[in-house]
Order: C-alpha cells, then structure tokens, then sequence
C-alpha cells in the first residue's frame, strides 16, 4: 500500500473521529425544551408559544370503558401533520390510554414521534386514565417507549373535574388532584422525562391558583387551562375580562396554555352543601358543546393574551375528529373553523414568534398590495369597530384599508405604519369600539392631534367611524371647539394654487378635505387631511354647524 494513501487514510479515520466527538459533545451538551419561570424555552433557548392541534380523535381511548381499541390506524398522520405544519403549529396532542399498550400501538406511537420531529412538531402524549390505578405505571411504560426524544412531551389528562374516564364514577377533590399529579410527575420523571410535563388545573380552570401551582413542586411543568362556554354562543368582554383578571397573577410564574379550545367537554359540579359524612358527594354532570362563535371569540382573545399579553399558547380541537368544529375536511380542505384558526391564531402566532408568515395561504401579517381571505377577515373586524366601510371588505389590501389600519394604531396609540402585523391583528381581534372623548356632547366631531384621528359621533356618544387624518406639519392646527361655518364640494386654496375637495371648514382657513396624500405623521399645512375614500363621508357627516372639537390626548 502507498504511504500517501495509508497516511490518507488515516487522516479520514481521524477526521471522522473528531466528528462524531464532536457530535457527541453537542449532543451531550444540547438541552431539550423546558420551562424557565412563566416562559417555555426550546432547545434553541428562545420562548416558544404553544400554537397546538389536537389530532386523533379518540382511536387511541375506548369509547366503552371496558372495551378493547381497535388496530391503530395512523395512515392519515404524515398529509395531517404536513399540513398542521404548514398552519404554523408545532404542538401535536394525540390522546391515548393504557387500552394501547400493546407492541402494535407501540409502533404506531413511535411512528407518530418520527412524523412529528420530521415537520418540527412536538408530539404531546394526553392519557386518558381508565381506572383509579393505572395512570402512573402506563405513563412510565409510555416514557420508556420515547427515552430520549426530547420532542415528546406528557399531559396525564386527569380532567379538572373528575379525575378518571367514567366521570359519574370518579370524581376527586383539588387535594385528590394534587396528589394524583404529583405521583404521575414523578412516575415521568423516574423514567427519565426531561422535557416539559404539562397539566391541567381543576375546578372548570376558571383560575389558576398560585398555591396549586406550588403544590406541585416540579419546575418543568405547563399548565392548562380550558373554560367552558356553558352553552353561550358568544364570547362577551365581561368573559374575556374575567378570564385576564383570573389567569394575570399565574402567568408570571408559570407558562399557561390554552387547552382544547372548541371541544365538547363534561362539566361535573360539586354540591357543597351536602354532608362530609356523605359517601358520595352529590353531583351534577353537564354536557356542552363549544359552538363556532364561543370558540372564535375566546381564539381571538387567547390570540391577543399570547401575543400581547404573555399567556403560554393554545391547543385547537380537533383535526382527523368526527366533532361539529373539526378542522379538516380531508387532506386538502379546511372546514370553516380550521380557517378561522389558521388565518388567525396560528398564522399570528407564528408570525409573532418568528417575523414569518407560515405557509401559503396563512400570512401572520398584511400590507398594501396583499389580498385574499385574511385581508378579508382584517377588514370585516375593523368593519365592526368603525375603521372600514362595508364596501372596502372585498379582500384586497388597499389604500383605504391601510389608512383604517393607521387610524387603528392611531387610536390604540400603536406606531403608525400602516402594516397589520401579528400584534396589530392580535390587537384588533381583542378590540372594542372607539369611545368619544364627550360622549355627553350631542352629535359632533372629534379630532384628535395626538392620535391623529377623526372620530364621528352621534349622539349618546356612538362613534360611528374613526378615520386617519394628517394636521399640522408645524403644529398649527388650532385646538378647541368650533363649528362648521362653511361648506365647499371643491374649493380652491388661492395660497397654495390646490383644489381641495370635500371641504368643510371649521375655523378661518382651516378645513377638513380630501388631499392626495394623508400619511401617517402630522404633513398638512394646518388644515385635517381625508383619504378620497374617507372624506365624502366626513363631507355628509359635517352639517352647517356641526360642533368640531379639537384636541391634544394624554
């Protein structure tokens, strides 16, 4: 043999060696998701927002107690999991129970795994206990099943409730609770799960107590959260209010994610006013389904509490499920829920999480030019608060659109820039209606400098539109009140040599018009700029007299 091939030779040996050192050290050295005080980090160390699905349905659970499952039946994961990907998910939770232990649902859940870290999905494993006893020795089975597999994470599904699957049988308490998670806690931990565990909160998880929270003692642990809708169609302000006061003080210790979010759940309640010596409690189990409107009124809230509010994510029931709000139609179609949850709280999430837009079709943010049924979705909700007329909400991303969109972040004191990124959209999606500064005050207009916007109110306060203007590029635009003193379709400014349409003037030569350009910083040269889609409206809305106030806001 040559020298100069055996010296080749062994420095590729050498080289090669020095690799897999070296991927081992980082390998050894590499830590998997964990949960850092309120925030998840990956492996990356950057926070990671929970944006999950739910897929599965209940194949994995007997819908008998008692009764066998049948074979597992995964030939629909890898389109599905594509395609939760491709939303701008990266949490898949699959229910299962110990009816699956078995060499063939083995196989079928390491497959699951494979799928999953193939498309940067977690794999969340939530089991459903079957019986008083089995939930803690399964979990450590199942843990060994994934050693590790840094993308499994465990949700010992002990409901907030009733702790076990017969739910008019096994009941238990907030200590029972307690008690049966920190044995399934520790069960996960003795097997070796590093990754975090997550667990959902009892009593109907209307709150998150702080004490729970501690009892628990594990650092590594999620917490969820799912309230029910009680069989209301909608989700008011006074829920979304009570949900924020309930949840601010547990996620600035621990992450809290949204569990389930349009399920068809069992609420069982507790009489407490029946006697400790009772045998059995005295209870009452309800059956509510999570209608569409309840469901995308608490997805837009739980879009803004996690973009903007710091709330750990959400898990979206259900795709593969046969249930009323499933997601998918097939490999291909979303069903008019799948779309709601991909064009808002994925795709936004996403957005906010990576400064991407997912995949086609589920942008996390818009700007001029963009078009299609997200462009649409932002239309139709600034519609409903008074930014866009009906017939701008055709879908296209256009100058009257991007100036509602200033007029938006105007009012919500944003930075004006005409882009509705994830916290724009997550802050129209939780929005209420502009208020009038004098809402006392009989039909009026309000301008305020500050903001830079017009409000048109009606009488009994009603803000009927809120518009973008442009004052004063040196500040001159006068504040107080006025009134308008003179009306003209198309006057002529004799100064400046401009027409300007849609005057309605208001203090000697200052008006409210239309103007070519209205930006989103003070331009004009004192005078209120109105887009041209805009500023007929204004022109109707301003009467002989109408009182005009002017402004500066805190």
């Amino acid at each position: 043999m040559p020298a100069t091939f055996s010296l080749r030779k062994t420095a590729t040996a050498t080289a090669l060696a020095l690799v897999a050192l070296i991927g081992t050290a980082v390998v050894a050295q590499a830590r998997p998701a964990h949960v850092s005080g309120n925030r998840i980090m990956d492996a990356g160390k950057h926070e990671m927002k929970v944006r999950g699905v739910t897929w599965g349905g209940s194949r994995f659970v007997p819908t008998v107690l008692g009764t066998p499952v049948a074979p597992p039946d995964i030939s629909s994961a890898p389109n599905a999991f594509k395609q939760i990907a491709r939303l701008g998910a990266n949490v898949v939770r699959v229910d299962i129970s110990s009816a699956s232990n078995d060499d063939a649902h083995r196989l079928a859940f390491q497959k699951l795994q494979r799928l999953a870290k193939s498309r940067g999905l977690v794999l969340l494993l939530a089991n459903v206990p079957l019986s008083v006893d089995d939930q803690s020795p399964w979990l450590a089975t199942l843990a060994s099943w994934f050693k590790k597999k840094d993308n499994v994470w465990y949700l010992p599904a002990v409901d907030p409730n009733c702790g076990q699957f017969d739910a008019t049988g096994h009941c238990g308490d907030t200590e029972s609770w307690i008690w049966t998670q920190s044995l399934n806690i520790k069960a996960l931990r003795a097997a070796g799960v590093k990754t975090p565990i997550m667990v959902n909160l009892p009593q109907g998880s209307q709150s998150v107590a702080v004490n729970w929270i501690k009892a628990l003692g594990d650092r590594n642990l999620v917490y969820g959260v799912h309230p029910s809708s009680d069989g209301q169609i909608k989700f008011k302000q006074s829920d979304a209010q009570a949900l924020t006061t309930s949840l601010a003080a547990a996620t600035k210790i621990a992450p809290v994610v949204f569990d389930d979010i349009a399920r068809v759940q069992t609420t069982t309640t507790v009489d407490p006013l029946v006697p400790v010596t009772t045998a059995r409690l005295k209870r009452t189990t309800r059956t509510t389904t999570d209608s569409l409107r309840w469901s995308q009124g608490l997805l837009d809230w739980v879009t803004g509490w996690t973009v903007i509010d710091g709330g750990g994510g959400a898990i979206v029931a259900g795709w593969d499920t046969p249930t009323p709000d499933a997601m998918s139609k097939g490999r291909k179609t979303l069903t008019a829920w799948g779309r709601v949850a991909a064009s808002g709280y994925f795709a936004i999430g996403f957005r906010a999480q990576s400064g991407r837009n997912p995949g086609s079709g589920y942008p996390g943010g818009f700007e001029l030019g963009d078009h299609g049924p997200g462009v649409r979705a932002l239309q139709e909700n600034l519609m409903k608060l008074g930014y866009v007329l009906p017939k701008y909400a055709h879908g296209a991303y256009d100058d009257a659109t991007w100036q509602a969109v200033v007029a938006f972040q105007g009012y919500t004191r944003m930075e004006r820039t005409g882009a509705a990124g994830a916290v724009t959209l997550a802050q129209v999606m939780r929005a209420e209606r502009p208020v009038a500064k004098y809402p006392n005050r009989a039909r009026h207009i309000e301008i305020d400098i500050s903001r830079q916007i017009v409000m048109l109110v009606r009488d009994k306060g009603f803000v009927e539109r809120t518009i973008h203007t442009s004052t004063g590029a040196t500040g001159n635009t006068p504040d107080g009140d006025f009134s308008i003193i003179r009306k003209e379709i198309n006057s002529w400014d004799y100064k400046f040599k401009i027409f300007l349409p849609y005057a309605s003037y208001f203090y000697e030569g200052f008006a409210l018009h239309e103007y070519p350009d209205v930006p989103q910083y003070p331009a004009s040269h004192g005078c209120v700029r109105l887009q041209h889609a805009y500023a007929p409206i204004v022109w109707d809305f301003a009467h002989m007299g109408t009182p005009v106030v002017l402004y500066h806001s805190s």
